[in-house]
């Protein structure tokens, strides 16, 4: 909308001030000044650097494919094996496993896991928890849809390494 900068005097005006000096313009004046339709906020976010690659690399050592499912269909994500702010993890292929957005979900939020030899498991505790509140509608057919274990990439070095998978299982609660 800064095509209409300068339609509204009262909003030029606070702009003018703004740029001779931004410290000395209380927010009170500017909401003021400003319709609501126009207001912004400036946010802040604060994120560890991790490797703008390792999504390209993940997904292409996976083939493209649902390390879980198979699944294609542009609906990829690269997740971390052990999530990234757990200390020692990293954006090698080894700490990575394309998931699609469902299956990534699941895994992040511990309803599945995978053990050191990439056997896929549903946490059992969950299911009942789901179960008990009347939300494990489809639960049978997301069962179905997994793979017995992980479908691995072509080259063993992209494997996720056991250590990860440990500690990432230690973090997300499983035994």
């Amino acid at each position: 909308a800064l095509h209409d900068t300068g339609g509204v005097p009262a909003e030029a005006a606070i702009l003018e001030k703004i740029s001779e000096d931004p410290a000395a313009v209380p927010d009170a004046e500017i909401d003021a000044a400003v319709a609501p339709a126009r207001r912004v906020e400036i946010v802040e976010t604060r994120r560890a650097a991790r490797d703008a690659q390792f999504r390209r690399k993940v997904l292409r050592a996976y083939e493209n494919r649902c390390a879980v499912c198979g699944v294609q269909l542009r609906l990829l994500d690269a997740a971390h094996v052990l999530p990234v702010d757990q200390p020692g993890s990293t954006d090698d292929t080894n700490n990575g496993v394309a998931l699609c957005a469902l299956h990534h979900r699941a895994y992040d939020r511990a309803l599945i896991a995978f053990d050191p030899t990439y056997t896929i498991q549903v946490n059992r505790k969950q299911v009942d928890e789901l179960t008990s509140l009347s939300l494990a509608g489809g639960m049978r057919q997301f069962q179905a849809a997994l793979k017995p274990s992980l479908i691995l990439p072509a080259d063993p070095r992209d494997y996720p390494r056991k250590a990860f998978i440990a500690a990432a299982n230690k973090a997300r609660g499983w035994s």
